[in-house]
């Protein structure tokens, strides 16, 4: 009787089988990658606007992370369900934001816009170019720093209607003071956008997935194509109110705002927060992310700490020279291709027509490139080719605009392929080089911060206008020939700390590995880091 009673006290009772089914990680719930995210309690309330995302959610979804157990295809119908959500609200995010600034290239060659603001001489237009740069490179490093704390959604919401705003208000502005107070204002508006773009979408997609997205998400090639369809059509405007050049701002002005408030309320901050996926889905998300490269939406270094990392990593400052001497050719060519085009002896509204090829044809370049970038899981080799792609075009413009119209805007498609498919490699190896996620959100704002002081002095080198800026060809076949180098340096550099790396971790005992550490997310300047080369 009394070894009946053992084996009926031995027996489970119901609330322990509950208790060990919340516990174990094999359970049902830990394998459906939801058991954690099922013990929230009530979403809590944010303060305020600028209050901090619940780290609670964070953690949650993190912890059913580690337990997740899906399929490659349910891999792939998340991603697939990310690319159809995120991708688009990015893409029309960046052709508004990049049409609001380079519409004043296609402004420029219209008399009335430069009888309005004052531009007398060239010194003036450049100075006006330039001012754009000031308060952008001020507050890059310090947007990345408040994107992580309040979340992408409502940071690019207030980036988006301040330039809006600002945008719009050239449409009624008059006199050359106001039209450098607008433009500091719209770089003011625009600081931390594409530096912070590059970070938000280092939370969603693996780092040899990464190279692509940026380049559907964040080239100038379609912008400029549409901006020059748009402003071909629009300058032939004019009522008894409002002149083409206005019709511009205005039409460009007006969705920026519109898309202000749609990506405050449908982009999602973080994958723990995207309310387009499931619980498992959320999990799923962060678990293929954690595989790859662990992004880290709270915690570990703060902003400074961040910041002295970044300034005191070689890595950075090479990203920075490459970005900045190829950037000298994106600062200029963008806001001087009409006046270019117009200088090869079309009239101004044939320019604005002629302005769209380039940049369709470029980009396919910046699609093939990032594409085939991520593909072969190498950014070095596609940085050096695009490099020489825009050379060759900047030389055949220094040595023949005056010879060959044609042989002049031909070049112009080599330039425009070359320039703008720089934009996703070197932003996208930058990202996947820098570790923790706090160090890749200084790290690519340092990037583009620092490299844009050098686009305040830019615009400067196209001062030649009666030698139909050969110089300026010139001086910028010279920065895109050191991005080359430089980039050469950099991919050899990696491969051989990589190979380092490697040797260091096959000489180490199991006792010196474990000595390691398991840690949230391992820094770069763990001998277990592979950097992509």
């Amino acid at each position: 009787m009394s070894s009946l009673r053992d084996e009926e006290l031995l027996q489970p009772t119901e609330l322990d089988i509950d208790v060990e089914k919340r516990i174990s990680p094999l359970s049902d719930a830990a394998r459906e990658g939801t058991a954690h995210q099922n013990e929230l309690g009530p979403k809590l309330k944010r303060q305020h606007f600028f209050s901090p995302l619940d780290p609670a959610v964070s953690e949650a979804v993190n912890r059913d992370a580690e337990t997740v157990e899906y399929t490659p295809e349910e891999e792939y119908k998340v991603k697939r369900k990310i690319d159809n959500v995120v991708l688009p609200l990015v893409i029309c995010r960046y052709l508004i934001k990049a049409l609001d600034r380079t519409n004043i290239g296609n402004a420029h060659v219209i008399t009335a816009f430069n009888e309005n603001f004052g531009i007398t001489d060239n010194q003036k237009w450049t100075l006006a170019l330039s001012i754009f740069y000031v308060g952008y490179c001020l507050l890059e490093m310090p947007a990345n720093v408040l994107q992580r704390r309040i979340g992408a959604n409502r940071f690019f919401f207030l980036s988006l209607t301040f330039w809006g705003l600002a945008s719009l208000s050239f449409v009624y502005a008059k006199g050359y003071g106001a039209l450098l107070a607008l433009r500091v204002l719209l770089g003011i508006g625009e600081a931390g956008y594409y530096a912070g773009m590059i970070y938000y979408l280092s939370f969603w997609y693996k780092r040899h997935e990464l190279a692509m997205r940026v380049s559907l998400c964040m080239t100038g090639t379609y912008p400029g194509a549409i901006g020059g369809l748009l402003a071909f059509g629009l300058v032939r405007a004019k009522t008894s109110l409002l002149d083409g050049w206005q019709f511009l701002y205005l039409i460009e002005a007006i969705p920026t705002l519109i898309m202000a408030t749609m990506i405050l309320f449908f982009l999602p901050p973080f994958p723990f927060f995207a309310t387009f996926l499931t619980p498992r889905e959320r999990a799923i998300a962060q678990a293929r992310l954690n595989r790859d490269h662990k992004p880290q939406s709270h915690g570990g270094m703060n902003g400074w700490q961040g910041f002295k990392a970044v300034v005191n990593d070689i890595h950075a400052w090479m990203f920075m020279t490459i970005y900045a001497s190829f950037n000298v050719g994106v600062a200029t060519i963008s806001y001087f291709l009409p006046t270019i085009i117009a200088g090869l002896g079309f009239t101004a509204i044939n320019a604005q027509g002629l302005t769209v090829a380039p940049y369709i044809v470029g980009w396919f370049m910046v699609v093939f490139q990032a594409w085939h970038s991520d593909k072969t899981r190498d950014r070095g080799w596609h940085i050096m080719l695009s490099c020489f792609v825009s050379f060759i075009g900047y030389l055949i413009l220094a040595t023949a605009v005056q010879e060959s119209v044609g042989a002049a805007y031909f070049a112009l498609f080599l330039v425009i392929g070359g320039l703008y498919s720089l934009f996703p490699l070197v932003m996208s190896w930058a990202a996947n080089t820098f570790a923790p996620t706090s160090k890749r959100g200084v790290g690519t704002a340092f990037i583009v911060s620092i490299s844009n002081c050098v686009s305040i002095a830019s615009p400067q080198i196209y001062f030649d206008p009666e030698d139909s800026y050969r110089k300026g060809h010139a001086i910028s076949a010279g920065c895109v020939f050191l991005s080359m180098l430089m980039a050469f340096l950099l991919r050899m550099r990696l491969s051989r700390l990589n190979k380092l790396n490697a040797e260091r971790l096959s000489s180490m005992s199991e006792d010196e590995k474990i000595s390691l550490g398991q840690v949230t997310e391992i820094l770069d300047s763990d001998p277990r880091y592979v950097f992509m080369t």
